[in-house]
């Protein structure tokens, strides 16, 4: 079972999130004193500064990038008319019995570090809402990875492509935040899934 403060709150966010409504974390003080505002960097309490972001961005955009790709992939089996049920489980092979994981169930960590590295700023005291919410989704990708197993070992269409759906606005929710994250200068942001 995973855990997640928000189901314990009674809120969480929605399935497909719109980045455009999510609203920003905007402190007025922290630790040194009262945070400054411009139109540059924004609010000095919750900026990551480029010599964050840049190594986390070398270190995990690939891993997250190839789990984008394989779930593209993955996609395009579950709606094919003759689905290959062994090459589909191999992308959702979790690698137990000392073997890797496949590339998306590897990448979940890897998101949930990312994401942290990418949204957390020295200067703010606290997780910003942002990864938060990042980290409800990675977990709602680690739900849907872990069923999608589960139903494609049992050769189940019509779940394993509910599931797949699920799990793709799970990933999109997840890519929508860390992209505003993502500059010019750090790297390409990383693209949706459809």
């Amino acid at each position: 079972m995973h855990f997640n403060a928000g189901y314990f709150a009674g809120k969480r966010p929605p399935r497909r999130l719109n980045i455009e409504a999510f609203p920003a974390d905007d402190p007025t003080y922290n630790a040194w004193g009262s945070c400054t505002t411009s139109q540059s960097t924004g609010n000095s309490c919750v900026y990551v500064s480029l010599k964050q972001r840049i190594p986390a961005y070398g270190k995990y955009s690939f891993s997250i990038e190839q789990s984008i790709v394989e779930y593209k992939a993955l996609g395009r089996i579950l709606k094919s008319s003759n689905i290959n049920w062994n090459e589909a489980a191999k992308l959702v092979d979790p690698g137990y019995e000392q073997k890797m994981p496949a590339p998306i169930v590897d990448a979940l960590l890897k998101m949930a570090l990312f994401a942290t590295q990418m949204l957390t700023s020295p200067n703010y005291s606290g997780p910003a809402k942002e990864l938060l919410v990042a980290r409800y989704y990675v977990n709602e990708c680690a739900f849907a990875t872990t069923e999608l197993a589960k139903a494609i070992e049992d050769q189940d269409k019509e779940k394993s492509l509910g599931l797949w759906n699920f799990g793709m606005d799970s990933w999109n929710s997840y890519l929508s935040i860390v992209n505003r994250a993502i500059s010019p200068k750090v790297g390409d942001k990383f693209e949706m899934i459809s």
